[in-house]
């Protein structure tokens, strides 16, 4: 089997405020590289709507999302089947850094999703580290990398696309020196993963009281059926953000 393409792919997620709350991916950006011609030949991004639909401005300022960008963003489900047409049939995925799959696994997992296409999975950071600097202990940080490969980032920081820009223009400066490894996610990884779950669950649920102040806002109301924070409608996530926009940018202040 001959693999002609490396993909360089970087997730955002949401920003966690409490203990328990799970990671949520909200972007999936990603470049294809032609590994004959060391060149980026294709660039991917979709957007993806955490469960409860709206993206607080926190974690929209942060991974530079606009309102339309959130507007336009599909759930997770969707987002990784485009992710997956893209892709194609034989390739390489790579990251910076490892905790991208950890986080893939985990959601993919939660939400019931086929992990059949997360194969040939490198962590390219630990390699490009290594080549960069002597002492490679602690984890290279993606910016500091491209300052010591003397690369001028492009676009924008904790921005997924561009980030996996900047890391695939990485990747094709050393490309020849990265060996890259086949491999799959395996059934007792997923056991493991689906244990840790379960696990997490259970401490929740036993550290959580039953009393309405104490309810978690994505869980279901007393009276059944979907979470309140599903039942809100787009119109009404639009008027949301436009309002924290506009208090944080008030008009007439001189």
């Amino acid at each position: 089997m001959i693999i002609v393409y490396a993909v360089v792919f970087d997730l955002e997620l949401v920003k966690r405020f409490r203990k328990g709350q799970p990671s949520e991916i909200v972007e999936i950006g990603a470049c294809k590289v032609d590994l004959t011609s060391k060149e980026i030949v294709d660039r991917f991004q979709v957007y993806i709507s955490p469960r409860k639909g709206y993206v607080e401005k926190s974690t929209r300022t942060f991974i530079n999302m606009t309102i339309e960008d959130m507007m336009h963003a599909v759930p997770f489900r969707e987002g990784i089947m485009r992710f997956v047409e893209w892709l194609g049939d034989q390739y390489y995925l790579c990251s910076w850094g490892k905790d991208d799959r950890i986080h893939l696994i985990d959601e993919c997992i939660r939400k019931k999703v086929s992990l059949d296409w997360l194969v040939n999975y490198n962590d390219i950071q630990k390699q490009i580290g290594a080549l960069l600097r002597e002492d490679n202990k602690n984890q290279l940080g993606l910016q500091n990398a491209l300052e010591l490969a003397g690369i001028e980032p492009q676009g924008l920081a904790h921005r997924g696309v561009d980030d996996a820009l900047n890391t695939a223009r990485l990747f094709i400066l050393f490309a020849d020196r990265i060996k890259l490894q086949t491999n799959e996610v395996t059934k007792k990884e997923i056991r493991q993963f689906k244990l840790r779950l379960q696990r997490k669950n259970e401490a929740n649920r036993s550290a959580s009281p039953s009393s309405p102040a104490s309810r978690s806002p994505l869980s279901p109301p007393a009276s059944g059926g979907q979470p309140v924070s599903d039942q809100r409608s787009a119109s009404e996530h639009l008027m949301r953000a436009r309002q924290e926009d506009r208090q944080d940018h008030p008009s007439g202040v001189d």
